[in-house]
Parts: structure tokens; C-alpha cells; sequence
């Protein structure tokens, strides 16, 4: 029997984080590009936010994390595009 089963609390909705992450990976992969530096700024900061929420996700799947703590992540993947535009006026500057 898994740790998951053993606890009070439920498990993390992965299938809701995944598809969260695939919609906005294409989300921002659409949005970001442009034929300037800033575009790929913003593109790179996406893949490397992608590739950590990815592996965070991956290490709470291996090791059973239950609980709520899967909303903040759903929310800041959601939420991403929008911070990561803002990170981009703040380091780079209006276009």
C-alpha cells in the first residue's frame, strides 16, 4: 500500500497540473516569439519555468505528495504568462 493510500489527505491532481503545463507551454510559445532579444528572453525564461515546474512535478509524483500544495502550482502555471511579460517590462523595458 502506497503512502498516498495511508494519509488522510488527497493525492495531487497531476492530471490537471500536466495538462496546465502543456496548455500554457503553448500559450507561451505562441505569445512570447518575436525577432528581438526581449522575445527571446522571454522564451527562454519560459522553457527554463517549464522545465523546473516539470521536475518539481515529477519528484511530487515519486514521492507521493498529498495535500493542497497543488493549487499554488496549478496557479502559477496558469498564471505565467502573465508574470512572465511582467519580469520582461521590469528586466528589459517596454518593447
Amino acid at each position: 500500500m502506497s503512502v498516498a493510500h495511508l494519509s488522510s489527505e488527497s493525492p495531487w491532481n497531476f492530471r490537471h497540473l500536466w495538462a496546465a503545463l502543456g496548455i500554457v507551454f503553448l500559450v507561451q510559445m505562441m505569445l512570447f516569439p518575436c525577432l528581438c532579444s526581449i522575445g527571446t528572453t522571454k522564451v527562454v525564461w519560459a522553457l527554463v519555468f517549464d522545465a523546473l515546474i516539470a521536475i518539481r512535478l515529477v519528484a511530487a509524483k515519486r514521492f507521493w505528495e498529498t495535500g493542497r500544495g497543488w493549487i499554488f502550482y496549478a496557479a502559477l502555471i496558469w498564471a505565467s504568462p502573465v508574470w512572465i511579460e511582467a519580469l520582461s517590462l521590469v528586466v528589459n523595458g517596454p518593447h
